[in-house]
Order: structure tokens, then C-alpha cells, then sequence
């Protein structure tokens, strides 16, 4: 499962459009790079799909951790509010 994405500038946008579950974290961890040269920001869009446990959002809150420990700002788009409530209180 690997995100749909692209770069304009120097921010890139990942289009996650598949269900996040145990079977399919890894691979979602995976298909980030935040070593790209020039990468400035990175927005993930996540309009497509929900949340379905806490495994989905530990994945999504080590893809956010990963980019900022490397300074890079990250966005989520489109989390719906139901698995908003699955995330810690202010986290993203």
C-alpha cells in the first residue's frame, strides 16, 4: 500500500486512498521519504478513508514523528472527525 504522490515545489503531497490496518502499517511507514532532497513540507491527505483503530493512527503518528525529527512540517488533510477522536489530544 503506497501512497499516491507528488511534488510541486518543495512540498510534497501524499494521497493515502487505502485502509490502514495491522497488514498494511508497515508498507504505509515505508513509502514516506524524509531524506528527499529540497522537501520543504509534506501534506497528507487522508479525504478517502477512516481510521479504523489505534494501530492505523500509531502508523500515521511515526510518519508525522519521522518528518519532524528531520524538521520538516507535516499537514494531515481530511481526517474525518471519527478518527480524529483516535488521536491524542493537540497531537497533529
Amino acid at each position: 500500500m503506497i501512497p499516491v504522490s507528488a511534488r510541486e515545489g518543495d512540498v510534497r503531497t501524499c494521497q493515502v486512498n487505502r485502509e490502514i490496518f495491522f497488514a498494511t502499517v508497515e508498507a504505509f511507514q515505508h513509502a514516506f521519504d524524509c531524506r528527499e532532497q529540497g522537501q520543504e513540507g509534506i501534506v497528507t491527505e487522508v479525504h478517502a478513508f477512516h481510521f479504523w483503530d489505534i494501530i492505523g493512527i500509531n502508523a500515521l503518528d511515526r510518519v508525522v514523528l519521522k518528518f519532524r525529527h528531520h524538521d520538516i512540517p507535516v499537514e494531515i488533510a481530511g481526517l474525518n472527525e471519527a478518527s480524529a477522536t483516535l488521536l491524542p489530544l493537540g497531537a497533529h
